[in-house]
């Protein structure tokens, strides 16, 4: 098996616990604090991580793994967070040579812009899927709260997953090869 491969395949497993361990903590720590409602959505974030941080061909892969462990914790499908996760991907690809993570901040804020992204998507295939509107517009109104806890947990996370992945200062893992 090629090493960056098998690299790649243990990073994953060990990432794929990390997302199981977070989103175990989400679905049993909210209901107990009265939150029903709400669930932070780890998944979104661990993909941003993922497409941000990581130059392979295998992110499609990696995108779709992520999400189908999240649907054992959720009754939303997998398939519109693989869709979606692989358009910011695409998007992602584009830009990813003008963003530096140098500071809190800044992975904070393209954290978030990237989750609004995710959130447009989502809900465009939602409504192609003929979602009713109060459902979207309830979608909408419980993503602010959730996208700005992920956007102040990701520079957290986001070290958590660079020690993971033997991540660069600059972030951009493959690049050499």
């Amino acid at each position: 098996m090629n090493a960056q491969l098998r690299h790649i395949i243990i990073r994953m497993f060990v990432t794929l616990l990390v997302l199981i361990v977070l989103e175990t903590l989400a679905s049993s720590l909210f209901p107990m604090f009265g939150m029903t409602r709400y669930r932070i959505p780890f998944n979104v974030l661990i993909v941003l991580y993922i497409t941000f941080k990581l130059r392979t061909p295998w992110i499609p892969v990696m995108v779709f793994l992520v999400q189908w462990f999240h649907s054992i914790f959720t009754v939303e499908g997998w398939e519109i967070g693989t869709i979606a996760g692989v358009f910011v991907a695409i998007v992602v690809s584009y830009a990813k040579d003008l963003m530096h993570f140098s500071s809190v901040m800044i992975t904070m804020v393209l954290t978030q812009v990237f989750q609004c992204v995710w959130l447009a998507v989502v809900i465009g295939l939602l409504s192609l899927k003929g979602a009713e509107n109060f459902y979207l517009l309830d979608k909408f109104w419980r993503f602010i709260p959730e996208s700005l806890i992920l956007s102040i947990l990701s520079p957290f996370l986001f070290s958590i997953l660079d020690k993971i992945w033997a991540s660069s200062e600059r972030g951009m893992l493959g690049d050499d090869g």
